[in-house]
């Protein structure tokens, strides 16, 4: 016996097909967008008074550097930092003489001669959620530098606070994560 749906009952070109091609397209593109949007890429955020000025990426568990002139002995210090569960953690500090406020603190790491440098390493001091620089003058030199770039801020940032904090970036913005370029 046939049975056919009375005439007043319009049937869809798709009825009795199963829906699941449609369902399956929609979870994916949803899946998609979610990937794109979801904050999953390690990088430090520099801004200069409240203004992001760009980010600069890091790869999982990779250090950055800040470093500087020390202002009395005229000598370069370099801080290496990591960033454990969204937060600064100095690894290590190299130095070339012993400065004030320079050095190895007893407890902190250990210390050992690199040729011309002073090297303290498993330093593990935890710095918080951000760190901010009180930037120096050109002599200064403040840098800070990842594996993959490096932005000099005493040139154009001189007594400026730059704040470094780490962020996580979605893929759909990682074209426009620039590296900063401060502004003179």
């Amino acid at each position: 016996m046939e049975t056919t749906s009375p005439p007043h009952v319009r049937r869809s070109a798709d009825a009795g097909r199963p829906r699941w091609p449609r369902t399956a397209a929609l979870l994916g593109a949803g899946a998609v967008l979610t990937a794109l949007l979801l904050p999953v890429w390690p990088a430090l955020r520099l801004s200069d008074g409240g203004d992001t000025m760009g980010h600069l990426r890091l790869a999982g568990g990779e250090p950055f550097t800040v470093s500087y002139v020390h202002s009395i002995d005229g000598l370069p210090i370099e801080e290496n930092l990591l960033v454990r569960d969204g937060r600064l953690v100095v690894d290590s500090t190299r130095v070339r003489q012993f400065g004030a406020g320079m050095g190895h603190i007893p407890g902190e790491g250990t210390g050992r001669a690199d040729g011309e440098w002073w090297v303290v390493e498993g330093m593990e001091r935890d710095i918080g959620t951000e760190l901010t620089i009180r930037v120096g003058a050109p002599a200064v030199d403040h840098r800070i530098r990842t594996p993959g770039a490096e932005v000099r801020l005493s040139p154009c940032l001189a007594a400026h606070p730059v704040r470094v904090e780490p962020v996580l970036l979605p893929t759909l913005l990682l074209p426009l994560a620039t590296v900063p370029e401060p502004e003179c």
